[in-house]
């Protein structure tokens, strides 16, 4: 597989990437993901020497209040255009679900678009997320600090809220369709934000830590002219305090699919369950 890697980044890239007028490839964006030391968690089917399909899975822990849980996430889930419709990625997912299962991992997850393919494989939709928009004003800069990954970290493990956990690699990550990652904390220490730049958008990622140091990190966000968006969490304490923003408008997300493999996940509800888009291939 590592000597079929560069030839499937290209695929990938020239599917989520090139095509869609984004730039920066998907290699650089999930630097975890797409490397050699990762092809053990790459499927990949083949017809006549040539990659007909993908699929790429991220194995992690999630931190719940009540206890933790093996989790894995399938993400890049690609067929040759002539090759769909062949069966070749139901393939791969049902031999990644048998051999998650054997390793005794509790559930996996995925995000789409595309529901119905998916739940005819099993998996069922069950998304706390929200997406808002709004445009802001410009303005002075409040002057966050830049944030390292590490100050990120001992703020979000001190929330009570479940949780993947994270390691250095998870903070070069660069979700879509953005082209630059920024990362604040608030003047008073307490908060942070990381947020993604293209052009002229902005799209919040998380806005974590005391919301007494939101307002700050929001006014950075904003110094530019442009559309924000935000990914939050439905009831969180970030998608409460934007809800108060003049003009800022929400929408219900439906993209989080999720399929119990170990008893215990077979009785669990994964309503209340979000994942940030940092920590999503």
């Amino acid at each position: 597989m590592p000597a079929e890697l560069p030839a499937l980044i290209a695929l990938l890239d020239e599917e989520f990437i090139f095509s869609r007028a984004r730039s920066v490839s998907l290699a650089l964006r999930f630097p975890d993901v797409l490397r050699g030391e990762n092809c053990a968690n790459i499927l990949v089917a083949c017809r006549g020497g040539d990659i007909a399909a993908a699929i790429a899975i991220k194995r992690f822990d999630w931190i719940a209040p009540e206890r933790s849980w093996r989790g894995a996430m399938i993400g890049m889930v690609y067929t040759r255009p002539a090759m769909r419709g062949q069966g070749f990625a139901s393939r791969l997912l049902r031999a990644a679900q048998t051999a998650l299962r054997a390793e005794g991992t509790d559930f996996a997850v995925l995000f789409t678009a595309q529901s119905g393919f998916y739940r005819r494989l099993g998996w069922t939709t069950s998304d706390c997320g929200m997406f808002g928009s709004c445009i802001s004003p410009g303005g002075a800069a409040a002057g966050c600090s830049q944030a390292d990954a590490g100050a990120i970290e001992a703020m979000r493990v001190r929330s009570s809220e479940a949780h993947l956990q994270r390691d250095g690699a998870s903070y070069r990550t660069l979700p879509l369709p953005a082209e630059r990652l920024e990362m604040r904390i608030s003047p008073c220490g307490a908060a942070y934000a990381i947020y993604g730049l293209r052009a002229e958008n902005a799209y919040v990622y998380e806005l974590g830590g005391a919301p007494s140091g939101y307002a700050a990190l929001w006014q950075d966000c904003c110094a530019a002219r442009r559309t924000v968006y935000v990914n939050a969490r439905r009831g969180s304490e970030a998608q409460r305090w934007l809800s108060g923003i003049p003009g800022f408008g929400w929408h219900e997300q439906a993209l989080a699919m999720w399929l119990p493999l170990a008893e215990p996940a077979c009785a669990r509800s994964f309503e209340g369950w979000y994942i940030p888009f940092l920590d999503r291939i």
